[in-house]
């Protein structure tokens, strides 16, 4: 299947008469990609990795051991919800979710755990019989997440208006979030509540943004957390059935996807897009939509003269955190092993920005870890591969824990590099056998990435899996918009949004409403309603 929806790139290729070029086949691009070419918009793809999908794609190994990079769980998919509506259209109703169950994640906090239920109304009395003096706070909180986040809809959907919008209703829609987007996770929580560890549980999911309490944006942490309220789902089929659902649909509509396409600059004339330029190779285009992150495009995919033009610095802000992953295959089946299919996040103890500073990769798994079990989530996993299940472990990873080593090839740093890797994978192996003692003796294939493997993959400078920092800083940055001071130029993915599959896909659309307009609206209706009445029947 593969053959079909994507090729290697050729300067032989028929590109000719292109209306948009989208670089970079994240969901973020996948998806702008798809809705113009379902209106009928002649589009192609490139890609400079060997496979499309960004952090949706997954690897395999020996055994058929196979495991997503970036898609643990998504949120807001019970059916007839609006995002599962969107994603209906983009992969033309072929991407199915598997809940996973009343329970989606448990935080520990030394020996202490805290599970989290699917639907608000369970999340909240669970958390109030963990702390019955504390249920007015946590009433309020929850009610306080749900209005940051709505209005967090609104600061999102002011990316796509046109410059006489923004002036009147535009500036109302961000003054609104920003309210609470510019204050930090402890700061709200601070102003709710004195309970220590109270406040440690209810910022346990902040590994999902990749910052915490001290640091982050309340109104990321509102929007990420609102997000799960529902509970977790997981892609039927592991998560490269994203992409391979939506690139199916796009070529279907005649779209083109060309991978090993590394775009080595965004052709501007005059201060208009004109195309993109692929070893020495000039490909026009009426405009272009890159995915592939702020700092990748601004610094390093347009000339100087056309940065000074977007008015861009990221003086303000750094990129996110990098992290260590461990793979894990186990030689039983995940009903053997009793597996579960919700996450563990994992905190020594209740002070999480602590537990960061001050991080070294020997501490790094002491302080800080994050489980997942993507063979649990799967229901097809079983039948492809019987007997085995798949495990993810990670915590933090600095960048310049490993810089030294950039300079060496993918899979062949040197030994020194992998003594690194083994220590880590030691000592994230113990933390699974603490909190998952009965995989131990069952584990048969084990592998390591770092920051470098990141950025080998995303072409992300430092590493970061996340973009830019979801700090206050970030909400306030005026280019991070869909459009840019360039005409022709658009930009999607998480750093016009915010962190996740869900947030990456609303951005691919919001950049195609800016170039549909009310085409947009009435494509998606139809589907819509095409979906809601195969509910009903």
């Amino acid at each position: 299947m593969s053959e079909k929806l994507y090729h290697k790139f050729s300067k032989e290729a028929d590109l000719s008469d292109l209306d948009h070029i989208i670089v970079g086949s994240g969901i973020g691009g996948l998806t702008a990609a798809t809705w113009l070419a379902k209106a009928g918009k002649k589009v192609a793809v490139f890609e400079r990795h060997y496979v499309p999908g960004g952090l949706t794609h997954t690897f395999k190994r020996k055994q058929g051991f196979e495991w997503d990079v970036g898609v643990h769980y998504v949120g807001n998919m019970e059916n007839g919800n609006y995002l599962q509506n969107l994603f209906n259209f983009i992969s033309n109703n072929e991407l199915e979710w598997e809940s996973m169950g009343d329970v989606y994640d448990i935080v520990h906090i030394g020996s202490d755990s805290y599970e989290f239920k699917a639907g608000k109304d369970n999340f909240i009395a669970q958390m109030q019989s963990y702390f019955p003096e504390e249920k007015a706070v946590i009433q309020a909180y929850v009610d306080l997440v749900e209005k940051v986040a709505k209005r967090g809809s609104g600061f999102f959907f002011e990316k796509s208006l046109k410059p006489f919008m923004r002036m009147t209703a535009g500036s109302f829609l961000k003054k609104r979030f920003n309210k609470y987007a510019q204050q930090t996770t402890a700061e709200v929580l601070d102003s709710l509540t004195s309970n220590i560890r109270l406040k440690a549980v209810l910022a346990g999911q902040c590994g999902n943004y990749g910052l915490t309490p001290r640091d982050s944006s309340f109104g990321a942490h509102a929007i990420v957390v609102n997000h799960f309220f529902g509970g977790g789902f997981y892609p039927k089929g592991g998560a490269d059935q994203i992409w391979k659902s939506i690139l199916k649909n796009l070529v279907n509509n005649n779209g083109q996807v060309f991978v090993r396409a590394d775009v080595q600059k965004i052709v501007v004339e005059k201060g208009r897009t004109k195309g993109i330029e692929i070893d020495g190779h000039f490909i026009a285009c009426k405009s272009v939509i890159s995915n592939v992150g702020a700092n990748n495009t601004f610094n390093h995919l347009l000339s100087k003269d056309d940065r000074i033009r977007c008015k861009f610095s990221l003086d303000e802000i750094e990129p996110s955190s990098g992290h260590m992953c461990l793979y894990v295959g186990l030689d039983k089946s995940d009903e053997e092993l009793q597996l579960p299919k919700n996450n563990i996040w994992y905190f020594d103890n209740d002070d999480l920005d602590g537990n960061v500073d001050g991080l070294t990769l020997d501490t790094a798994v002491e302080n800080f870890a994050y489980i997942s079990f993507p063979s649990s989530k799967d229901p097809n996993w079983k039948e492809k591969n019987p007997g085995t299940a798949t495990i993810q472990a990670l915590t933090l990873g600095r960048y310049d824990w490993f810089e030294k080593y950039e300079v060496s090839e993918w899979m062949k740093r040197g030994e020194e590099y992998e003594k690194l890797k083994e220590a880590f994978k030691n000592s994230m192996l113990e933390r699974i056998y603490k909190l998952c003692p009965q995989v131990k003796g069952h584990v048969v294939e084990v592998e390591v990435s770092s920051p470098l493997s990141t950025k080998h993959f995303t072409n992300y400078k430092h590493g970061e899996i996340y973009g830019l920092a979801h700090t206050p800083s970030r909400f306030k940055l005026p280019f991070l918009r869909t459009e840019t001071k360039i005409k022709g130029l658009r930009l999607v993915g998480q750093d016009i949004t915010i962190v996740g599959l869900a947030s990456g896909m609303v951005s691919g659309m919001l950049g195609a409403i800016t170039i549909l307009k009310w085409r947009c609206w009435k494509h998606f209706k139809s589907v819509a309603k095409d979906h809601s009445k195969e509910l009903k029947d």
